[in-house]
């Protein structure tokens, strides 16, 4: 559905960190399947030692949930959860399982599905799935979004004198 240049359009991030590839389901207004494929080539492996074991080459599990993460970013925005001008941000997690190890050659595919939208607010759930093996359980994340000025914006902090 989504290649990776319209993936790119609609992600703020960029690489090194943008970990998603292509969407290859969405069904409106609450289910989707976007793929991620985990090469050696990746920053996270850059300095592994020669003679490394392949459980030395388990993909990081900050950022398999990050590339998750990326997945409900997209179904929010393909479903129009909020206004575009706003980000949406990750702000609980509940009943997360990594279950098994992706590495080097797996090719990800994060199902996400929309428990619940209301105003700013979304709960999300989902697994990451490789080779027929589960990798990752979310039972629920929260979303809020806001107003992209508001994150930009810094807060004065206030004075030690009072």
């Amino acid at each position: 559905m989504l290649d990776h240049s319209q993936v790119r359009e609609r992600l703020r991030q960029r690489p090194p960190m943008l970990l998603l590839d292509t969407v290859r389901e969405f069904s409106p207004p609450g289910t989707l399947v976007a793929t991620k494929a985990v090469t050696g080539g990746e920053d996270c492996y850059r300095n592994m030692a020669d003679g490394a074991g392949t459980d030395d080459f388990a993909y990081p599990s900050v950022l398999l949930l990050e590339s998750f993460g990326q997945a409900v970013s997209l179904l929010w925005s393909l479903a129009g959860l909020g206004p575009a001008e706003e980000i949406p941000l990750m702000v609980g997690i509940r009943d997360l399982v990594y279950a098994s190890p992706a590495v080097p050659g797996d090719l990800l595919e994060h199902h996400v599905e929309l428990r619940h939208h209301s105003g700013a607010v979304g709960e999300f759930t989902g697994e990451t799935r490789a080779a027929g093996r589960t990798v990752l359980t979310v039972a629920s994340l929260l979303v809020v979004s806001r107003p992209a000025e508001s994150l930009l914006t810094p807060t004065p902090h206030p004075s030690k004198d009072g």
